[in-house]
């Protein structure tokens, strides 16, 4: 039997980008709001609607995956301006709505309304609770103590596939991931991490992945509402961490922590304990590298370094020929001569590997 919310979510599914740019143009133009104020809420607005588009499956918006979102959200946004966001998604869904003439407009405001009323009020629930501070037990602090210890023994970026083997190992988990951070395309990339073509398939804005945009540790019993559906089967996900890499407010990346399919529980310590491992990490990335003997065993020329960061940074063939004043030929005969000194298959793992060397950052 189809639920009444179905339209909303099937409505919401299919015009998910129209919604997505109505909402980024309508707080643009929000007036005498803080930029910082106007980012929260597109985030939350994104969020929200990519939230609803992944009910698909259960045809209905599943209760307790809403509390955790909003949970997840609430300290996005100052409590005083959280219906700011509610403002932004009715405007959006109505203008949408009207734009294509829906048969079942009604119905699906009607449904959306309800939804929004659950979602407001607890934003005003979780905005009454307070967070008792946390202090780490004894077995945490060693845990903290062995893996500062393998930080100072391990050399950037060219061991970051070392320190993750690590930190399974001394925090017990089964598979982690890394995920670059690449703050002008505004998109994640995975980089490092068991099945490597699998994790290289991992890329995208992160305006469109809730779990990066918040760029805060996240844990997910389930990660289907809030996870692509893509991004599960391909990893046979269940209960996984997301915690991000920031150091003196810079975000470097994210590190993905998870039992490889089986479902676990994530205390409020465990996670701060995560989160502690995030903050250790970003600042053993940012500190100064020395380079290993290995990135010299590579010979390269000052155009094969421009080609390698122009790839880094998601350039195609054509622009690069453009900006290097070169022919599209030469720049793919750069591109092959770099695949051959890498001995990489592809562009995506020339990159990842001078990542792991070191080379780029």
């Amino acid at each position: 039997m189809v639920t009444k919310e179905f339209s909303n979510i099937l409505f919401l599914k299919m015009y998910r980008q129209d919604l997505q740019n109505h909402a980024t143009d309508y707080i643009e133009r929000l007036a005498d709001l803080p930029l910082e104020d106007k980012k929260a809420i597109h985030v939350i607005s994104m969020s929200f609607i990519q939230f609803l588009s992944n009910q698909m499956k259960q045809q209905k918006v599943d209760v307790d995956a809403l509390e955790y979102w909003v949970k997840l959200h609430q300290k996005a946004l100052p409590y005083d301006k959280t219906h700011l966001f509610s403002k932004a998604v009715d405007y959006v869904i109505t203008q949408v709505l009207n734009d294509i003439h829906h048969a079942n407009k009604q119905q699906i405001l009607d449904t959306h309304l309800e939804v929004m009323q659950k979602i407001m009020r607890k934003f005003a629930f979780w905005n009454e609770q307070t967070t008792p501070d946390l202090e780490f037990s004894t077995d945490s602090l060693k845990k903290i103590n062995e893996f500062s210890k393998v930080l100072i023994e391990l050399n950037g970026t060219e061991d970051l596939p070392i320190l993750l083997a690590k930190t399974e190992t001394i925090f017990g988990y089964k598979r982690s991931i890394f995920y670059s951070y690449n703050p002008w395309l505004n998109e994640f990339s995975g980089m490092i991490g068991y099945d490597l073509p699998r994790v290289q398939r991992m890329r995208g804005n992160i305006e469109l992945e809730p779990v990066f945009a918040l760029k805060k540790p996240v844990f997910l019993k389930d990660p289907s509402p809030y996870v692509q559906p893509i991004a599960i089967d391909l990893f046979e996900l269940s209960s996984i961490i997301f915690i991000p890499l920031k150091s003196h407010e810079q975000l470097f990346g994210w590190i993905s922590f998870d039992q490889q399919g089986e479902i676990f529980d994530c205390s409020d310590e465990q996670l701060a304990l995560m989160t502690e491992v995030g903050h250790l990490t970003a600042m053993y990335i940012s500190r100064k590298q020395y380079r290993s003997t290995v990135n010299h065993r590579i010979e390269m020329t000052e155009k094969d370094y421009a080609i390698l960061y122009l790839l880094a940074e998601g350039y195609s063939n054509k622009e690069m020929a453009t900006m290097l004043y070169l022919s599209e030929f030469t720049v793919r005969d750069y591109i092959q001569k770099l695949m051959q000194k890498f001995h990489a298959k592809n562009r995506t793992q020339i990159i990842s590997t001078a990542f792991r060397m070191g080379i780029v950052e």
